[in-house]
């Protein structure tokens, strides 16, 4: 492109660009969002991302300030009240009870949830739960305690990314 810009704006123009949400509120995830395996799961445009979610919340957390300080305050304000709503869905059907959902296919299903026959529970959705710092601190423990407990390999010594593997999307 010809076009130029400072990399605020780069990374305003991202920012501004993942704000459209679907049924439950949550980010659209596109054909994917940092995880490729997940290409499946919006490939109709409807897809949510709960990772998304908690990324933008911190992302969001981070470049408000900058915008404002730049005069760019409907910015800001638009994010910061994306913001609100993406917190509030991640506060309601993200939560599985135990431990946050990966994401809702385009039919509105869950991925990563207790009745999942696939990826039943993903790492990432748990560790940005505490990251981003916008989850509830008891919702934070018990998230990463599930994952402890059903990510982590004693022979290997390491955590699994998803259990199970995704086979089927």
């Amino acid at each position: 492109s010809a076009e130029a810009a400072t990399l605020f704006e780069h990374c305003a123009r991202a920012i501004d660009a993942r704000r459209d949400v679907g049924v439950h509120g949550l980010p659209l995830i596109g054909a994917g969002d940092w995880n490729d395996g997940m290409s499946q799961v919006g490939a109709d445009g409807r897809g949510e991302s709960v990772w998304l979610g908690w990324f933008l919340c911190r992302v969001v957390a981070d470049f408000a300030p900058l915008a404002e300080a730049r005069g760019e305050t409907r910015r800001a304000t638009r994010w910061q009240t994306a913001a609100r709503g993406w917190r509030q869905a991640l506060a309601g059907r993200a939560w599985d009870g135990q431990w946050y959902a990966r994401a809702f296919f385009d039919d509105g299903s869950a991925l990563g949830t207790q009745s999942s026959a696939e990826c039943r529970i993903d790492l990432i959705a748990q560790a940005w739960s505490v990251l981003s710092e916008v989850a509830p601190p008891d919702r934070q423990r018990q998230a990463m305690a599930s994952a402890e407990r059903l990510l982590f390999d004693p022979e290997w010594q390491l955590l699994r990314l998803l259990d199970p593997p995704l086979a089927q999307h």
